[in-house]
């Protein structure tokens, strides 16, 4: 069951101070990493196939700890306190989290039912509206999502469906793993400039 986010004092401080992390046998990872960024900028992270870019990922969104170093979230630690940044960061993975047999709307909605349970049946129903109209779904929000071989809606469509899952919670701080990947260029430039817009 997902938890909507605590409130936050804006504007987002995220903070990395020099995080370490090695694979299980002491191979590769990440060596020395701090960055400080403030809410309200677009952040790129990239580099070659097998350079870390997913580990990195997964040791500032909360997902893998680091061997040291810390990360802070408007000065909470989100190793070592947790509690305070329950739903403050959302993670958007590179593969599918999409149920194939249900239109985008009901993918959506079923995501709402479970992350906003406190809201009314309306209430979710209004933000569930807004994300599809946010980004750009509502001319197939009646189709169903189908599967990558079996394919109903475009990869750009089920790109930024993926999106909307996460977004519907209004994470402050949001990651999202390979988020052009598989993309054409037009469809990677709407995700960009929706993800820019947010």
């Amino acid at each position: 069951l997902f938890t909507p986010p605590a409130t936050l004092p804006a504007p987002i401080r995220f903070e990395a101070q020099d995080i370490h992390f090695r694979f299980p046998g002491g191979i590769g990872g990440i060596h020395a990493f701090s960055c400080c960024e403030t809410g309200g900028r677009l952040i790129g992270v990239m580099g070659g196939s097998g350079a870390g870019k997913s580990t990195l990922i997964s040791l500032l969104n909360g997902s893998r700890p680091p061997d040291s170093g810390r990360v802070l979230v408007n000065g909470i630690d989100l190793y070592a306190q947790p509690g305070p940044l329950e739903g403050v960061i959302g993670h958007v993975p590179q593969d599918d989290l999409l149920l194939e047999d249900l239109t985008v709307r009901e993918n959506l909605d079923y995501n709402a039912r479970l992350c906003l349970a406190g809201l009314s049946p309306s209430r979710r129903a209004e933000r569930v509206d807004a994300m599809l109209r946010e980004l750009h779904q509502q001319d197939v929000a009646h189709l169903p999502v189908g599967n990558p071989l079996a394919k109903t809606i475009s990869g750009g469509q089920r790109k930024r469906l993926n999106i909307a899952l996460e977004l519907i919670r209004e994470p402050s701080v949001l990651f999202v793993d390979e988020p052009t990947s598989g993309l054409s260029s037009a469809d990677s430039d709407i995700v960009m400039g929706l993800l820019k817009a947010q």
